[in-house]
């Protein structure tokens, strides 16, 4: 009997340095799987080293590799035990565990070392992202709306979001690059984690800087819309996306990664409570979260 193996995903992946970098420092990576059980899993994750040399790559690379093996050795069990509160927690631990050996080899060698990293897990039906820095995540849902999932931890999207500088501004200031929070920083970084439910044939675009600080969101959920109406496939609009970047004379490294779950099994009501328990858990453990940032700095605000 001829074997048959069931395709749950559509992807693409696309990278260049840019027209004005010697290095690229970017890394990616994108894995797709299933548990013991036969749930199928999906992983996207983008790096963008600091410093504009190779050490800069060497940080996103390890960065990248300790992901790897966290998600051979971890993810599928999580994924057995359908562990969405788990899976949010060991990400944001594995983020600081990356953090401490960034900043540890960077005393070692006296120097500065950095890269942010961003993870989007698609566990059906739920998608998780942990993230810090300024790549991006973009999710195009099957009705076409289109939006943001991620939040830049940059000084010029700090000024957007207080109202003292313009999205448009933002794109082009010299400061655009200035990180308020990376991995390999002396002090733990605020990582950003948000859950959510997706369906089949919503697509997710993970992007370094190099791609959407040439766009507005307006632009890119346009780009996005046009691709998929195009009837082109997953390589197709990630090879499109980067021609269109590299048109526009990036002079910083361009990576994207496209990620699209082509079907979903249907889900029991019972793991439909469960899930939705699990995300309203989370939930608050993010608020309970700011609002503890937030008293620490009206606190300090009295010292």
């Amino acid at each position: 009997m001829k074997k048959t193996i069931a395709v749950h995903w559509r992807y693409g992946a696309a990278t260049h340095s840019g027209w004005f970098r010697t290095w690229n420092e970017d890394r990616s990576l994108l894995r797709m799987g299933t548990s013991r059980e036969g749930k199928p899993y999906a992983a996207a994750a983008i790096a963008d080293g600091m410093g504009g040399t190779a050490d800069g790559g060497w940080a996103s690379e390890l960065a990248v590799q300790r992901v790897k093996a966290w998600l051979d050795n971890r993810l599928p069990q999580l994924v057995s035990a359908d562990a969405l509160t788990a899976l949010a927690q060991e990400g944001e631990a594995l983020f600081r565990s990356i953090n401490r050996e960034i900043r540890d080899a960077a005393i070692q060698r006296n120097d500065a070392l950095g890269t942010t990293l961003t993870l989007l897990l698609l566990v059906e039906p739920v998608y998780t992202i942990v993230h810090v820095g300024d790549c991006r995540i973009y999710r195009l849902k099957p009705n076409g709306q289109c939006g943001r999932l991620t939040r830049d931890h940059s000084w010029a999207a700090e000024q957007v979001r207080r109202g003292r500088m313009s999205a448009k501004r933002a794109r082009t200031h010299p400061k655009r690059h200035v990180l308020l929070q990376s991995l390999g920083m002396r002090k733990d970084p605020d990582i950003y984690i948000r859950s959510g439910l997706y369906s089949a044939h919503t697509l997710f675009l993970v992007t370094s800087d190099g791609f959407h600080n040439l766009y507005s969101d307006p632009s890119v959920a346009s780009m996005l819309r046009k691709l998929r109406q195009s009837g082109m496939d997953a390589q197709e609009m990630s090879d499109e996306l980067l021609s269109r970047a590299l048109s526009k004379k990036s002079e910083d490294n361009i990576s994207l990664l496209l990620l699209e779950p082509s079907g979903t099994a249907p889900v029991s009501v019972r793991r439909r409570v469960n899930v939705h328990f699990q995300l309203s858990i989370l939930f608050l453990k993010r608020m309970l979260g700011v609002f503890s940032v937030i008293l620490r700095k009206w606190k300090s605000g009295f010292q």
